[in-house]
């Protein structure tokens, strides 16, 4: 990183020491703090401050979950139900709501996937909530602008599909197409380029598939074939994204097929759903209480990281 590129950021301090101030800001600041000049704009959007930041340790991690939107006060619910993205920040332990994407201000696609990646959020496909029909659209969520920006749709029509994402790509495979025939084909996302790259196929179909991503392996779980429809697979396809290879897993995913991946510091752990209750899997990691929502709201779809 060139020092040279800080120079003069805080009047009558060093450069050095400007940045590291600048450093150490939230990031929920950073929107307001680049109308304060130029300069201070161009440094807060620079992708080359954010590895900074990552790298002198003062990025953090944070949940975003896709969660029913409440009805207006003193109202019933009337209808489908609407969606948004709410964040859970560990460092202050609030809540707070991401903005709405421009294109659906009512609420998310259904069924929409989030990953995250390099401090951004990504939102894919879904179906239209005004139409029920499925969407294409890539949406990224810059938290340094608090703006979404519309990226190159997906390159085919795909609902219910894994997702995960790693060093600034995100992973596509399996689902269903429009006429309901299960797929077996893979692209990923480099959110940096825009660009779509379509990766080998799996060696079966794999409908209403879950993703995780975890070290350099794409893990897409369960799932079923067009003509097995709802007969959840146990077995799990990993892609390992250094040599671009299939291996498949059997037995990875024995009991339901529906839960949450759960991965902190390299340990990886899964929480799933038996009956009406919800258990910790052996050796899972420990759930501890962060803070409590303002209002009651039911998880419609999983969670992303951001750093």
């Amino acid at each position: 990183m060139d020092e040279r590129d800080w120079s003069e950021l805080i009047p009558g301090l060093p450069e050095e020491i400007g940045l590291e101030c600048l450093t150490r800001m939230h990031y929920s600041g950073h929107r307001v703090a680049s109308c304060v000049c130029r300069r201070w704009r161009h440094l807060f959007q620079s992708k080359d401050f954010y590895y900074h930041r990552k790298q002198t340790g003062f990025t953090h991690r944070a949940a975003c979950l896709v969660q029913a939107l409440p009805a207006q006060s003193g109202s019933k619910p009337t209808g489908q139900a609407r969606y948004g993205i709410s964040l859970i920040d560990p460092a202050t332990q609030g809540w707070e709501r991401v903005e709405a994407v421009p294109k659906y201000p009512e609420g998310l696609p259904m069924f929409c996937q989030l990953a995250s990646t390099e401090g951004k959020l990504i939102l894919m496909g879904g179906w239209d909530p005004s139409r029920w029909e499925p969407v294409r659209d890539v949406f990224v969520y810059e938290f340094t602008t608090r703006r979404w920006t519309q990226c190159a749709d997906m390159p085919s029509t795909r609902s219910f599909f894994a997702m995960g994402a790693a060093e600034g790509k995100v992973l596509v495979a399996g689902g269903h197409d429009e006429s309901k025939n299960a797929l077996r084909s893979a692209w990923a996302f480099d959110v940096k380029e825009g660009v779509w790259s379509e990766l080998s196929g799996m060696s079966e179909e794999r409908d209403e598939c879950e993703g995780v991503v975890m070290g350099s392996e794409f893990w897409v779980v369960s799932g079923y074939g067009t003509e097995t429809q709802g007969v959840f697979k146990s077995s799990a396809e990993v892609y390992d994204m250094r040599t671009g290879e299939w291996r498949r897993v059997e037995g990875a995913w024995p009991g339901a097929p529906h839960g949450f991946y759960v991965r902190e510091k390299g340990q990886e752990g899964k929480f799933t759903k038996k009956g009406t209750e919800w258990r910790g899997v052996e050796d899972c990691l420990v759930f501890r209480e962060m803070a409590t929502l303002d209002i009651l709201l039911a998880i419609h779809s999983g969670t992303a990281n951001l750093s």
